[in-house]
C-alpha cells in the first residue's frame, strides 16, 4: 500500500496508541441511549459543515461536532501548516486534541501539507451508536482522498484514497461537543469496504 507518511499521521491524528477501538466504556450518571437512526452523509474537503442549532438534537449536534473537526484538520494542514491553529481546541480534547497538534507540527517540521483534490470523492457516514449528556459514541466510514505535497516544490508524496471504518468519542466539554478519541477499526484501499457496502 502506498499510503506512506499520510497512513503514519493519520493513525497519529487518531489516537490509535492503547485504544480498544470499542469507544470508550464510560460510566455516567445519566441514563444512556443507544440510536439507530441518526446517520449523516457528508463530503469531506469541500464541507461547509457549521455549528449545530441549539435547537437541533443532541445527535445532530454530535455529527456536525465530528465533521467540523476534519474541516479545521484540513485547513491547519494546508500550506504551510499551523500547529497554533486557533479552531484546534475548539474541536478536539485531550489525547485528540494533543495528537491533532503533533500531527500538524510534524507536517510542518518535515515541509508537507495536506490538500483535496479537484473533483474529491472524501465523504463520511456517521452513524450515532450511543449518547449521553456527557458522552457521544460514532462510527464514521471515512474515504480519505487527502493529498500530501511538499511545500517547496509542489511534489505529490501521496495521493491514494483510502476507505476506513472509524469508531469516535465526542466529549462535552462545557456544553460543546469535541473529538477525544477516534480509533480505525478497519482500512481498505480505494473506496471500498464500508464505503462500498453503502446504499
Amino acid at each position: 500500500m502506498r499510503r506512506g507518511l499520510s497512513i503514519g499521521a493519520m493513525l497519529a491524528a487518531l489516537a490509535l496508541a492503547a485504544c480498544s477501538g470499542s469507544g470508550g466504556e464510560q460510566s455516567t450518571d445519566t441514563p444512556t441511549t443507544t440510536t439507530e437512526p441518526t446517520t449523516t452523509s457528508s463530503t469531506s474537503g469541500t464541507s461547509t459543515t457549521t455549528t449545530a442549532d441549539p435547537g437541533t438534537s443532541p445527535e445532530d449536534q454530535a455529527t456536525s461536532a465530528y465533521l467540523r473537526f476534519w474541516d479545521v484538520r484540513l485547513e491547519a494542514n494546508g500550506d504551510p501548516p499551523d500547529p497554533d491553529h486557533p479552531d484546534f481546541a475548539t474541536v478536539a480534547t485531550g489525547e485528540q486534541l494533543d495528537n491533532v497538534i503533533a500531527e500538524t507540527r510534524d507536517r510542518l517540521e518535515q515541509g508537507l501539507a495536506l490538500r483535496s483534490p479537484e473533483p474529491s470523492v472524501a465523504s463520511h457516514e456517521v452513524r450515532v451508536v450511543r449518547i449521553d449528556a456527557s458522552t457521544a459514541e460514532l462510527q464514521d466510514c471515512f474515504v480519505n482522498d487527502g493529498i500530501v505535497f511538499r511545500t517547496s516544490t509542489g511534489e505529490i508524496v501521496d495521493d491514494s484514497v483510502v476507505t476506513r471504518s472509524v469508531a469516535a468519542v465526542m466529549e462535552s466539554v462545557d456544553g460543546e461537543w469535541k473529538l477525544a478519541r477516534a480509533t480505525v477499526i478497519q482500512q481498505w484501499e480505494g473506496v471500498a469496504g464500508c464505503a462500498a457496502a453503502s446504499p
